[in-house]
């Protein structure tokens, strides 16, 4: 306790994270009140046991204390923290070289970003939203780890280009272009499948899902780093939205690990995390904060909005320009292995207008409903129906500045959607061995973020050989 108090003490900062997303129903007079029912997760990890990458039981218990190293300085075992594709990348390419990999995440699925919500829980897929990344264009390493996971879309003709002209009080739809979709994949049958596609490809990893990991130290005598994950006891805001988390116990896992990866946004490594039972104070080295201090991010609103009825859209997504709050609609119940009803839609704010104030999930619910309720009136050319279903989600940590020097091309989703080729440099201690990756690293994109894990793969094994063939 007191070294993690000491580590508290000297890396602690503030930082904002956003709750869950959290349903709110519209007076009757603005909406119906959206359809919902939670249901107790069968599959929910609460076993003593970790999980490898295929979900099935390990040999191992959580309660590990492991040995140092056979090789002094060696690295042989690894706690890589983040299951997004930076994370899982890395793992791949430790678990070939014959490391002992364990990585910890701290939401119930793999892939960070490449998430879909099912609301109804995944017995009952029909209400879905893509709650990250909208679309993919796996360039290098990445296009082969994907094999057989994903599909094409939009079709040929149905993504778009949309520019309006007016300002914050009035605006209008001037210009729709059409834009090449060739190359542009999305996950099958949901974007959550490729975390579980990618960690299937990480043989003999261990798994920890939906456990926050707290970093708490180095030991000066072994070198080892102490790791914890653990899954507290929920919060009043947490429990309306998972009620099923009341029946869940707290629990704790502990290992130590000669060497520690931090596979996660840049802001969250500097300044850790204040979000209800997944808080967590920082733990980077200084070395690695030193590296990552001139790193900024951004935030923007999403809304997941559902019709009763499929309505007759000229397009399966677009991209806004010049709008005074939307950047990206996207009809999710396009994609391929999706319901199409109820007719599911995914949008994305303006950086510009998440920015404006200090938005409550209600008044966003409430404004950017209204924003694309008049959107859709103009591309219809008649005014659709009230949803049966409207959600809001804030991303407050979306990389806006990289290591590698690379700009951000556009609002996101489209920022996301390039591969930065050129040189980059991991983020790695080599004195303390610990390591920080992700998109940011190199780009904006899923693909760089899987780079920027190989990257810092190739880090750790460096470290490994040099330390064993000078032994």
């Amino acid at each position: 306790r007191g070294e993690r108090q000491r580590l508290k003490d000297a890396f602690c900062g503030n930082f904002f994270c956003p709750q869950a997303a959290r349903m709110r129903a519209f007076p009757e007079n603005e909406m119906k009140a959206p359809r919902r029912r939670w249901q107790a997760r069968g599959e929910r990890q609460t076993s003593e046991m970790p999980v490898d990458s295929e979900g099935q039981e390990c040999s191992k218990p959580m309660s590990t204390v492991r040995p140092a190293a056979a090789n002094p300085g060696a690295v042989q075992s690894i706690c890589v923290v983040g299951g997004g594709p930076a994370g899982l990348a890395c793992c791949r390419e430790l678990c070939e070289s014959g490391l002992n990999v364990t990585l910890v995440q701290e939401s119930r699925g793999l892939g960070g970003k490449l998430c879909t919500k099912f609301v109804n829980g995944k017995e009952d897929p029909t209400l879905h939203f893509d709650m990250g990344v909208q679309l993919l264009r796996p360039l290098g390493p990445l296009q082969a780890a994907l094999q057989g996971i994903v599909e094409p879309w939009p079709a040929p003709g149905r993504l778009k280009r949309i520019c309006c002209t007016g300002g914050w009080n009035s605006w209008s739809i001037t210009e729709v272009s059409d834009l090449n979709s060739d190359g542009y994949v999305v996950g099958v049958p949901s974007m959550s499948a490729i975390g579980r596609h990618l960690a299937q490809q990480c043989k003999g990893l261990t798994v920890h899902v939906d456990r926050t990991a707290h970093v708490c130290g180095r030991d000066a005598g072994t070198g080892q780093w102490a790791v914890e994950w653990r899954h507290e006891e929920a919060t009043k805001g947490q429990l309306r939205l998972r009620p099923e988390l009341a029946d869940a116990p707290v629990e704790m896992g502990r290992g130590t690990f000669d060497a520690v990866v931090l596979a996660f946004e840049s802001n969250k490594v500097l300044r850790g995390c204040k979000s209800g039972y997944k808080a967590t104070q920082p733990s980077c080295t200084p070395t690695i904060r030193r590296s990552l201090g001139g790193l900024r991010t951004s935030q923007c609103w999403n809304l997941m909005v559902a019709f009763d009825k499929e309505l007759p859209m000229p397009w399966d997504a677009a991209f806004i320009e010049n709008h005074r709050s939307l950047a990206w609609v996207a009809v999710d119940s396009s994609k391929p292995q999706r319901a199409r009803v109820p007719q599911c839609f995914m949008l994305f704010s303006t950086q510009e207008w998440a920015n404006w104030k200090q938005w409550s999930k209600r008044e966003v619910e409430q404004a950017l409903t209204q924003e694309f309720l008049g959107f859709l009136e103009q591309v219809l050319g008649r005014r659709p129906p009230k949803p049966c279903f409207v959600l809001s989600g804030r991303w407050g940590n979306n990389t806006e500045t990289t290591r590698s020097g690379e700009k951000p091309s556009g609002e996101f989703p489209h920022r996301a959607l390039g591969h930065y080729e050129g040189p980059a440099e991991a983020a790695w201690d080599v004195r303390e061995k610990m390591g920080a990756t992700g998109d940011w690293a190199r780009g904006f994109s899923v693909s760089d973020a899987y780079d920027a894990g190989l990257d810092m793969a190739a880090s750790v094994l460096r470290c490994h050989q040099d330390r064993v063939g000078g032994a």
